[in-house]
């Protein structure tokens, strides 16, 4: 006080970030209308989602399911589920005869031009616990079954992240329409394949971590884990942070689930997988359905003539090698002080490994970039509140990641985009997990951990 007039006292923390809140959220004239038209584009998209759901639960063949179902009825009967086909670089027609016999009967045989098979089930005995209850209904009713769990855990993920980071509503919006017209997305459901629950596995994570659930996070990655491979990159990365208690949960619980598989199905099953299986998935398939940097390299190469005509798969060196290179970018971008949960800069971190996941992998085809979403989400997330010059070109990145991973459809390929140094035009959406990979890393390096803030609190609608 001076003179008897008081004098201003400067903001406090609180003050300064409850304002910039109160800025970033402020409504303008334009606010409703804007929301409006989204809204809008939303429900139009719904729509034709919601019409080709209709389809696919009719006619939909959904051949992966297929595999899954024809393996679950198997393995209920005791039988081997697997045809690992050893005399193969990789998997094609069939040679276990049960499995032969058994999707004959069920009607699971998918047609080529030239051959009639069932597709492999191709992941660890501990995959199968999930599947097995499916067996117990007709095929027709557990395809809808699977595709109702389906929607429901892509659904469940989608809402954990977003409730997860405080989204505000037009992230909100943008996801949900990106969600509903997303490539991986509708490829997941058309096949019937299992990222869906792999996307509400890592959310859930996600979700119990951050919160400081250091239990129930473990328990959800153990269960991860045990079922597909990436998620172990998870667990590297807690005991890295020296996140012992998570860590240490997730690997008790992938050896408890996966103890569970062989008292369930026998240790030959195990060891089918673990010797015969599981080794073909260590070199990359040539195929530019393969979007990992591995299969990149070993798909590029092929058509350059760098590699044998008839070969199927790539070196496996190539595959370490892509992978170390990987993980070697991860660990420098992420070489830094652990940040405390909840703040920008550990939700940038999840969102850099996630994205690593699919390009650090030996195989990544189109359905496994689903588990990418939460990725965006929190990349989107961030750049709204982004003030630096770089904005303008980072979101122009993010906006390109996002189209060639979602929007682009590079399953069927003109025939000229197939053969020489014009293979490098097909493999689109490989480029987009990289640029959306540079994106989170070129943010994550400029951010500082120690004034790093929780993101601005929003209203789930």
């Amino acid at each position: 006080m001076t003179n008897g007039i008081p004098t201003a006292q400067p903001p406090t923390t609180s003050q300064m970030t409850k304002q910039r809140t109160k800025d970033l959220r402020a409504p303008n004239s334009l606010a409703h209308p804007v929301m409006t038209v989204l809204l809008l584009i939303v429900a139009a998209a719904s729509v034709r989602f919601g019409m080709e759901l209709l389809l696919l639960a009719k006619k939909g063949e959904m051949r992966d399911f297929a595999a899954y179902y024809t393996a679950a009825v198997m393995a209920r009967s005791g039988a081997m589920f697997y045809d690992p086909q050893p005399g193969k670089p990789w998997f094609f027609e069939n040679e276990n005869p049960e499995l032969i016999a058994t999707a004959s009967r069920l009607g699971t045989l998918h047609r080529h031009e030239t051959v009639e098979h069932v597709h492999i089930f191709s992941y660890p005995p501990a995959m199968m616990l999930l599947f097995l209850p499916l067996a117990f209904f007709p095929l027709p009713i557990a395809k809808l079954v699977w595709l109702g769990f389906s929607l429901l855990v892509l659904g469940g993920g989608m809402w954990l992240i977003g409730q997860t980071i405080s989204s505000r509503p037009l992230t909100i919006l943008f996801m949900v329409f990106l969600a509903l017209t997303f490539h991986p997305v509708r490829n997941t459901l058309n096949l019937g394949q299992v990222n869906a629950v792999m996307l509400m596995l890592l959310t859930a994570f996600f979700a119990f971590y951050r919160r400081g659930h250091d239990t129930a996070a473990g328990v959800v990655l153990g269960v991860a884990a045990a079922v597909r491979f990436h998620p172990v990159f998870l667990i590297l990365y807690l005991l890295w942070r020296r996140e012992f208690r998570p860590a240490t949960v997730a690997l008790a619980t992938a050896g408890v689930v996966s103890v569970l598989a062989i008292f369930a199905f026998g240790t030959d099953q195990s060891a089918i997988y673990f010797s015969q299986v599981a080794p073909k998935f260590l070199s990359a398939l040539i195929s530019v359905e393969n979007h990992s940097l591995a299969g990149f390299l070993a798909t590029v190469g092929h058509s350059l003539g760098w590699t044998a005509p008839d070969v199927q798969t790539g070196s496996p060196w190539t595959a370490r090698i892509a992978a170390g290179l990987m993980v070697a970018l991860s660990a420098l971008l992420l070489a830094r002080p652990a940040a405390p949960r909840g703040s920008r800069t550990a939700d940038l971190e999840f969102a850099l490994l996630l994205v690593m996941f699919p390009l650090a992998t030996p195989n990544a085809t189109v359905n496994h970039l689903v588990t990418v979403l939460p990725s965006v989400w929190i990349l989107f997330e961030h750049l709204l509140d982004e003030g630096s010059p770089c904005k303008g070109l980072r979101s122009c990145l993010a906006g390109a990641a996002v189209i060639m991973i979602g929007v682009v459809d590079d399953f069927y390929l003109h025939p000229a985009l197939a053969h020489g140094v014009w293979i490098l035009a097909a493999e689109i959406k490989f480029y987009g997990l990289v640029l959306l990979f540079l994106s989170i890393g070129w943010l994550l390096r400029d951010d500082r951990p120690e004034t790093a803030v929780a993101p601005a609190q929003a209203t789930w609608p």
